[in-house]
């Protein structure tokens, strides 16, 4: 890993380096230009207005006016009245500006030539339109250059022609109707004032808005959850109400902003209210997710379903970073920032974080592969490789495990999606196959009788499978005769299957002696003893009864036929009659 990271800088480093590299008669040419005496240029001064660009130019002006500097103000526009009539000039497009225009002022171009609208003559820029009774004023931007100063941005001589007119046509905002005539006549240091009040006060207004609606919102949610099936009637909807009350108090400002009183105002007003619903709506999504997920969890634990929760709590994680990383966005872009070169920087990164983290990654999609295959689920028994235990609990990165020895063992999930998993849980039937092994001094009478016993025990039995129950004679072994029995039990629980198990290997032990033989004796060791052998009477009664099938024509092998295979299941009770559960439990 830390080698390809290495061989990937040392390239990105050599591609940089070739790319540094001019040809050699550019090369030379630099060099050239380098020695040559470079000629002195007369620094320009800076504008001390900030008119460099239109941005600068429509900002200070709405800055001066906003402080009644009216003097600082005139210095904005491309005219060349008495210094009254430019302050007087300067006063009436500010409210010509307050009161009908509404623009983005982050939209304004921050470029000293302009965003070079072809709408517009060369050096003119368009900030927007005001509607009047008379028609509509173009508010435009002009460049200019006086002397040996750099060139600035000035409002046009001809839009300044066109605001008296435009002024005295105008009529006041629906706040102002209620406003002293003083006031806003004077549209000085108390009309400033005002208007912030006027701003508090349709805050507030919009925020006891919000709250009133927030209310009313969550009611109808919980009208309409209750409404739902599956049990949606219990979701709490408190959650919900926080957000729901900011998204509203923003929507509220927003709409409200349009009539507060100066440009900046509505700028402001404006843009709190659009990062109010872009921070509210992200906000609300993910807690919308939250709660879906969270129900969601409880209706797969419900049903059993576990494994399938770190699936869909990893699903509501992504889907809720998606809303976090669409609200950064849309924030990023509503303050005016150009997401081209912050979406290349995330896709730069996201390479790199991919580089960096490829095993975690590599887990991670290993892990949603376990959960969405569902090989094995939280509590099942298993093996895996050569470990043996019981599933604890199925992460994102890992899988652990409680071994019979009762130590957790964690297993990276990309690791054990490679490997082949046995459950044991699965299970339907498990599976009885001893090798019973009798005497060499076992007779084949006594041995068929053996035989038949014990099949007519599997077909008997409740807990036998009696379509796949089968005993064969297959070998003559090192220490005795062997034969194999080979029958599923119908349960799926261990504990219950060794019951059953034992029940049966007793059965077999009451089969074999009842035979008059016995089992053989495994071990090599070599012993003098007086041998008792078999048991004359047994033996008899058992090659008695082979006789009799044999005369009856009823000699059962190699099987006996279905119809007395459906005559003889169930026939063997289990548990047996002498059994504690058989016995009724006494009354209290």
């Amino acid at each position: 890993m830390k080698s390809g990271i290495r061989s990937a800088v040392a390239a990105l480093a050599l591609v940089a380096a070739f790319a540094s590299v001019a040809p050699a008669q550019g090369l030379l040419s630099q060099i050239k230009q380098a020695a040559a005496p470079a000629p002195s240029a007369p620094a320009v001064p800076a504008d001390p207005y900030g008119r460099q660009t239109p941005a600068g130019t429509v900002m200070g002006f709405l800055a001066a006016g906003s402080h009644g500097d009216w003097a600082r103000a005139a210095h904005y526009l491309d005219t060349k009245q008495p210094e009254a009539r430019a302050e007087e000039l300067a006063r009436e497009l500010k409210v010509l500006l307050d009161r009908g225009l509404s623009i983005d002022l982050n939209r304004l171009s921050h470029k000293p030539e302009g965003e070079q609208d072809e709408r517009v003559p060369r050096d003119h820029e368009l900030i927007g339109s005001i509607d009047t009774e008379t028609g509509r004023l173009d508010i435009l931007l002009v460049r200019v250059h006086y002397g040996g100063q750099a060139p600035y941005w000035l409002f046009s001589a001809g839009t300044l022609r066109a605001v008296p007119a435009a002024y005295q046509d105008y009529k006041p905002s629906f706040i102002e109707a209620f406003l002293p005539a003083a006031i806003v006549r004077g549209y000085g240091e108390q009309y400033r004032l005002w208007s912030w009040a006027v701003m508090f006060v349709l805050g507030v207004l919009a925020f006891v808005v919000a709250l009133a609606l927030a209310r009313l919102g969550t009611l109808l949610v919980r009208l309409v959850l209750k409404r739902l099936p599956g049990g949606w009637g219990t979701t709490s909807v408190r959650p919900l109400l926080a957000p729901m009350r900011w998204l509203i108090f923003g929507l509220t400002l927003r709409v409200m902003s349009d009539d507060l009183l100066t440009l900046r105002q509505r700028y402001l007003g404006g843009r709190a209210a659009t990062l109010l619903v872009v921070a509210s709506a992200a906000w609300l999504g993910v807690t919308v997710v939250a709660a879906s997920i969270g129900r969601w969890a409880r209706a797969l634990e419900y049903r059993g379903t576990t494994e399938r929760i770190a699936l869909v709590r990893l699903g509501g994680r992504l889907l809720q970073a998606v809303a976090i990383v669409v609200g950064i966005l849309a924030v990023l872009r509503a303050i005016g920032i150009n997401l081209t070169p912050v979406l290349a920087g995330l896709g730069v990164g996201g390479i790199a974080v991919a580089l960096a983290s490829q095993k975690t990654l590599e887990n991670l999609f290993g892990g949603m592969m376990v959960i969405g295959d569902s090989p094995i689920r939280v509590g099942n028994f298993c093996r895996v490789g050569t470990l043996m235990g019981t599933v604890e609990d199925i992460g994102l990165r890992s899988t652990r495990i409680r071994t019979l020895g009762r130590t957790m063992v964690s297993i990276p999930n990309a690791e054990l999606a490679s490997q082949s998993i046995e459950n044991f849980a699965l299970r339907d039937k498990l599976l009885f196959n001893p090798v019973l092994s009798v005497r060499y001094e076992t007779t084949a009478e006594q041995l068929r009788y053996v035989l038949a016993e014990i099949r007519a025990l599997l077909y008997r039995h409740e807990r036998i499978e009696t379509a796949s129950a089968r005993v064969r004679f297959v070998r003559c072994g090192q220490s005795g005769l062997d034969l194999e029995i080979f029958a599923y039990v119908s349960v799926a629980d261990y504990d219950q299957f060794l019951a059953i198990q034992e029940d049966l290997l007793l059965r077999l032990m009451d089969i074999v002696e009842a035979a008059g033989t016995g089992l053989a004796f495994p071990s090599q060791t070599l012993y003098l003893a007086k041998d008792g052998g078999t048991d004359a009477d047994k033996s008899a009664r058992a090659v008695e009864a082979v006789r009799e099938w044999r005369e009856r024509g009823e000699l059962p092998f190699p099987d006996v036929t279905p119809e007395q295979k459906a005559g003889l299941h169930g026939t063997v009770a289990y548990p047996p009659d002498e059994s504690v559960l058989r016995k009724p439990r006494p009354k209290a």
